[in-house]
């Protein structure tokens, strides 16, 4: 299901037009310093801006004109052939039609399991069951029960296939949920439903037309009931969970709602008899149980995919296909499709491959037990799947590719959140909490010092008689973007690499005052950002009750309170940093939250009055806080020449407080404003996409900050220009305007960079492969090696996620010790 293209031609209409807009307007902001009238140039600019929000408010319109308006019927059609694509595409990469589907035969379940069945009309083999499903089950709700890879899967699969082939119009959709990915403690059934068939289908995440309420057409599609649901996999849900699951089952589809669901009968019958609890059942529920393959058929299946019974590769199955009807334990194992499609793998070559080199069929007859041959098999597919062929190269063979899928299949089944596949943006649990924001600590500290400064040389060789860089101040900005980023680990990790490298740039020049200087201006500037995300974050800043006050914050802010009185006896600077360690513990923000725990689809400007509110308290409370500073300097400071930030005089004290006050509340109005849209809400399906989108969102985060912060910041910079104030941010004013937008591209820069690795999964990512690359052997390039390993049958794609092929499977792989998640 693809976009519409007129939607997005009047985006890029939109974005032109803003940046032409943009232009004209700094461009007249430059000029009106030279002119004779300054006052005139930016009257100028009033109409301007008035037609530029009529021209706003037309380009909305126009967007909203450009969502074509579709009925609940037309996106279920258009639902059924994206679906079609998908299975089709999948059931070819399982090869489940080569050389032809394996003949599953099934009969009535037993009616403790299932209230409608027992007749002999269920009973059927093949391609039957969309007939059995369409004309002899009453209301449409099937129970298919069968043992571990009886082919349960194999089986939906070709009825969701069968179900659209023979779809009309207004008839719902056959979906194929995995519940492997359910969590029911967490989520009921209709709105996992929701959230899977956006995330497989991005265009269902859309607004439905207003006619149908404020729903997504997902939501709608279900609340119509065009979404047949195929709920495969009951069985791989936790044991502790059954009971649960299968009364969200039967609230979500009640008597009347068509469905599909699948199990072993083991796991299905302890669901319906919880242990002190009522069972939930599910009402007019007709039931089958697969039967296994006969001796024969598995007997020319072999041969037939070997090339045909007189094909000399199909002739080494000969003393294989001799005990087949017997009770030797390879009879026994080999009346499982799945075991059955595991042996073709290993031992029959491929299309362009000869059998010399392949293992003899008659190993398996030297296994003693049906559990030996069973794990024989599943241990050789990985060879058989990665093994050299001329046609298809491969990156990794089966030696590191094992290590890899180990890993990952104990991840998997004892994940953090129990679900049995693999989404890229959850491999952030499988490393220590703190890793990925001390990392991007490091990271802003170093692009803020490099940057600070890099912009303050090259303000200084345009104005050589203004105030030389000093490099050993440099770093602070990217503290406070730390702070916002990922709270006090973060902002610490940043206020460390600053020092370091203040200190680097001096050696051997290094004083006592200048490291505790650095390290007490990095810890409060950390509370700074975490004070920010408090007032941007969450739907209003709450002040917390004195008992639930934030500790590390407090510690925190003793902590630069001691080295401010032992750098140089800076009282300013010693209760500077202790009120802003009491406003951090009671209003902050620490760490990030749960919105960057899924890869955003896109960044969204969220404009509203409480947002610029947030921003002006923000800078009215820190901004005042320098000018109290500057006011009382003569009193706290410790002596004459002793400057924490503010300047003893009024005036100069108060441009000082507006100016840093400014930068703070544009900071403040960028994180409560830019926000990115979660996977769930619309993105791509494969994983690959979906991780260039996320990627994309933070570049964007950061281009739209350093426009709204620059011009925000910039436009009171030119300000101070004009009026001949003191310096903004370290840098004295003497560079005219541009100066100042220039310099306000700091502040935006950074703070756009911290929103985009809060905001954004990539970074999490790119955080943990390379982590589980050093420390668990994964391959660097992890979504390369998932896409190979798909391709090679060894796992299988839902939507964004990976799954093994089969769960046997990965409970072959997974090692029994501990469980991987957070430490």
């Amino acid at each position: 299901m693809s976009g519409v293209v007129p939607r997005a031609r009047v985006r890029r209409a939109g974005i032109v037009y803003l940046a032409l807009l943009a232009v004209g307007t700094g461009g007249t902001l430059l000029a009106a310093p030279h002119l004779e009238d300054p006052a005139s140039a930016l009257a100028a600019l009033l109409p301007t801006w008035a037609g530029a929000y009529l021209a706003w408010i037309a380009y909305r319109a126009d967007r909203a004109e450009a969502v074509v308006v579709r009925g609940p019927v037309e996106v279920a059609d258009r639902l059924a052939d994206a679906v079609r694509r998908q299975w089709e595409a999948e059931a070819a990469m399982r090869r489940l039609a080569d050389p032809y589907p394996l003949p599953v035969a099934w009969r009535g379940a037993d009616l403790g399991l299932a209230e409608a069945s027992g007749s002999e009309g269920l009973a059927g083999r093949g391609g039957e069951l969309a007939d059995i499903f369409t004309r002899i089950v009453p209301v449409r709700r099937l129970l298919v029960l069968g043992e571990p890879g009886s082919g349960k899967s194999l089986l939906l699969v070709r009825l969701v296939l069968a179900l659209i082939e023979r779809r009309e119009a207004d008839d719902p959709v056959p979906v194929l949920f995995p519940l492997a990915s359910w969590d029911p403690v967490a989520l009921d059934l209709r709105t996992w439903m929701e959230r899977r068939l956006v995330q497989d289908h991005p265009e269902l995440g859309d607004r439905a037309p207003d006619a149908y309420g404020q729903v997504t057409l997902a939501d709608l599609l279900l609340e119509r009931r065009l979404v047949l649901p195929v709920l495969d996999g009951f069985d791989e849900l936790p044991p502790a969970v059954g009971a649960l699951a299968l009364h969200r089952v039967n609230e979500a589809l009640p008597y009347g709602c068509g469905m599909v669901l699948s199990s072993r009968p083991a796991e299905y019958r302890a669901a319906l008899r919880p242990r002190g609890a009522v069972p939930a059942r599910l009402a007019e529920l007709a039931g089958i149980h697969l039967q296994p393959l006969g001796a024969d058929e598995v007997a020319d299946y072999l041969c037939q995919d070997a090339g045909g019974p007189r094909a000399s590769a199909a002739e080494r199955w000969s003393v294989v296909t001799g005990a087949l009807g017997t009770a030797e334990p390879v009879a026994q194992v080999l009346t499982s499709p799945l075991m059955v499609s595991l042996a073709r793998s290993v031992y029959n070559p491929r299309p362009g491959e000869g059998h010399e080199r392949l293992p003899d069929p008659g190993e398996l007859l030297r296994l003693r037990t049906r559990t030996a041959v069973e794990h024989h098999l599943l241990d050789a597919f990985l060879d058989a799947a990665y093994r050299p062929h001329a046609r298809r190269p491969s990156r990794w063979g089966a030696d590191r590719a094992r290590p890899a899928l180990r890993f990952l299949a104990q991840y998997m089944e004892r994940g953090r959140d129990g679900t049995a596949e693999l989404a890229w943006w959850k491999l952030r649990h499988a490393v220590p909490t703190a890793l990925p924001h001390m990392l991007a600590g490091v990271l802003l500290g170093v692009v803020a010092w490099l940057f600070e400064g890099v912009v303050m040389e090259l303000t200084h060789h345009f104005d050589p008689d203004g105030e030389p860089v000093r490099w050993d101040e440099r770093g602070g900005l990217g503290v406070v973007a730390a702070g916002i980023c990922g709270g006090l680990v973060c902002g610490l990790a940043a206020a460390l690499t600053a020092t370091v490298l203040c200190v680097l740039v001096v050696v051997p020049d290094v004083t006592a005052e200048l490291v505790l200087n650095r390290l007490a201006d990095g810890t409060t500037l950390t509370l700074v950002g975490v004070i920010i995300s408090g007032f941007a974050l969450g739907s209003r800043p709450g002040l917390r009750r004195p008992a639930d006050w934030d500790r590390r914050a407090l510690a925190t802010g003793a902590a630069a309170a001691v080295c401010f009185a032992a750098a140089f006896g800076n009282g300013c600077g010693t209760v500077h940093a202790l009120l802003y360690g009491v406003v951090a513990a009671a209003v902050g923000a620490d760490g990030v939250g749960r919105e960057s725990g899924r890869p955003a689809a896109r960044v969204r400007w969220h404009w509203s009055p409480r947002g610029l509110g947030r921003g002006l308290l923000v800078g009215l409370l820190l901004g005042g806080g320098i000018l109290l500073e500057g006011l009382l300097s003569d009193v706290l400071s410790g002596g004459d020449g002793i400057e924490y930030i503010a300047p003893p005089d009024l005036l100069a004290a108060s441009w000082s407080a507006m100016h840093t006050g400014a930068v703070f509340a544009v900071s403040c109005v960028l994180v409560h404003g830019l926000r990115g849209v979660p996977v769930d809400l619309g993105t791509s399906v494969d994983g690959r996409v979906l991780l260039a989108n996320d990627r994309h969102t933070l570049v964007t985060c950061v281009v739209a900050a350093a426009v709204v912060g620059a011009v925000g910041i910039g436009a009171q910079g030119w300000c101070a220009a004009l009026t001949g104030s003191t310096r903004v941010w370290g840098a004295e004013a003497a560079g005219g305007p541009l100066w100042g937008f220039v310099v306000g591209l700091i502040p935006a820069v950074l703070t756009g960079l911290a929103l985009g690795i809060r905001q954004a999964a990539w970074g999490h990512y790119t955080v943990a492969r390379c982590y589980l690359a050093l420390r668990q052997g994964l391959p660097y390039d992890l979504m390369a090696f998932l896409a190979d390993a798909h391709d090679r049958g060894v796992l299988r794609r839902v939507g964004a996620v990976y799954q093994f092929r089969h769960i046997e499977l990965q409970h072959r792989l997974a090692p029994a010790h501990e469980p991987v998640g957070d430490r």
